[in-house]
């Protein structure tokens, strides 16, 4: 008898825990809306993009719960006039808001406002990054507005128009980066701090900032999928810098052959390599450049080379013959040349000294190229 009692006591132990345990992982949203008698709202993960629930309005209620084991962004985003096949969408007329789903939270949202009426300490935290990045892009915006009025107006030409945008947009961030690093101090080892680093590598352009910053991140929010990808970009790139040795790689091509970098590099002439795709406009654009440099180059210590990226072979192939570019070229569907040199933006360009050494990296405008040449010539 004793031992039934306690196999009894144990389970409901055990079965006690459980339901505590699943109490604590449930999130609720309760979303309020005015003047909506009836609509369908998807509650989505922003950083996989995938739907995690829906519900339909209710006398203007929108209710949500959903056990959360992690912490993550989030997005209720009305999908009420949404294209059939169309898995979520969001354009200027669409009702949305984004807060950080956790663990056990309870959150109420007034959607006419975009305000948070119950919250977390957490997403107070992330409506004031939230604004903080509203605000700048709407100062981005404002200041491209004034001087495109200013270059109809003739006041202002065109390039003068994009050198001041430049300018200022630059100001902007400078002010937006030094606001966000704030929020990073306080946010190293969360979902938060994940979603503001992602914006901060993208607008911080301070080198000896950024390796500080993330001597300061936990594995947590280095490895987060939102962030990981643009962190290890920026590992390879910095391995891949003016000064260190070339990396190589390994590309099947259509005909089932392989071709690598070393096929190229390092044979005792330099290399200027393009990484390019067809669909890229502004490396279309570079091509008169680059065919000036070949031809008066070209057999006199310098090799042209194209590292298609993300890019058809029939879409690179047709482009190849467009643009007729007479010099060799790695094609490849994949983004494999890229990544092993942390390249975030093509077109780009990379020069390789004899012996194999990254000589010169940047855009291919005739300020690099002039760099390039003073290099062979010397």
């Amino acid at each position: 008898m004793k031992r039934s009692n306690f196999y009894i006591a144990s389970l409901a132990t055990l079965l006690l825990a459980a339901c505590n345990s699943a109490e604590t992982n449930i999130c609720q949203v309760e979303a309020h809306i005015d003047n909506m008698t009836e609509g369908k709202f998807y509650w989505v993960n922003k950083t996989t993009l995938t739907v995690v629930d829906s519900a339909f309005v209710n006398e203007g209620i929108i209710a949500f719960t959903q056990p959360v084991d992690t912490a993550y962004e989030a997005l209720i985003v009305d999908v009420t006039n949404t294209a059939p096949g169309v898995q979520f969408g969001i354009n200027d007329t669409s009702i949305h808001f984004s807060f950080i789903a956790e663990p056990g939270s309870s959150l109420q949202i007034d959607l006419n406002k975009g305000q948070l009426i119950e919250s977390s300490p957490l997403n107070i935290d992330y409506m004031a990054y939230y604004e903080t990045s509203k605000r700048l892009n709407e100062q981005i915006q404002l200041l491209n507005d004034s001087l495109v009025a200013l270059m109809e107006n003739n006041t202002l030409t065109p390039d003068d128009v994009r050198n001041a945008f430049y300018a200022g947009r630059d100001a902007l961030n400078g002010v937006y980066v030094d606001n966000i690093e704030t929020m990073l101090s306080t946010h190293n080892n969360d979902v938060l701090g994940a979603i503001i680093l992602n914006s901060y590598l993208s607008k911080c352009d301070n080198d000896t900032r950024i390796d500080s910053v993330l001597t300061t991140m936990s594995d947590y929010v280095l490895e987060h999928p939102a962030v990981y990808k643009r962190v290890q970009r920026r590992i390879k790139f910095k391995e891949t810098a003016e000064g260190m040795p070339f990396k190589d790689f390994t590309v099947e091509q259509a005909d089932g052959t392989t071709v690598s970098l070393s096929h190229y590099v390092g044979k005792g002439q330099y290399v200027l390599a393009d990484f390019w795709a067809s669909w890229c406009p502004p490396c279309r654009k570079s091509m008169p450049l680059l065919k000036a440099l070949y031809t008066e180059y070209n057999g006199k210590g310098l090799e042209l080379l194209g590292l298609a990226t993300r890019d058809k072979v029939e879409d690179s192939k047709r482009a190849i013959e467009e643009e007729q570019m007479p010099w060799p070229q790695i094609l490849s569907e994949t983004n494999i040349a890229a990544e092993t040199y942390g390249v975030n933006g093509i077109p780009h360009l990379i020069l390789f000294a004899p012996d194999g050494t990254i000589a010169l990296r940047g855009y291919p405008d005739e300020e690099f190229l002039n760099q390039v040449k003073e290099l062979i010539v010397k």
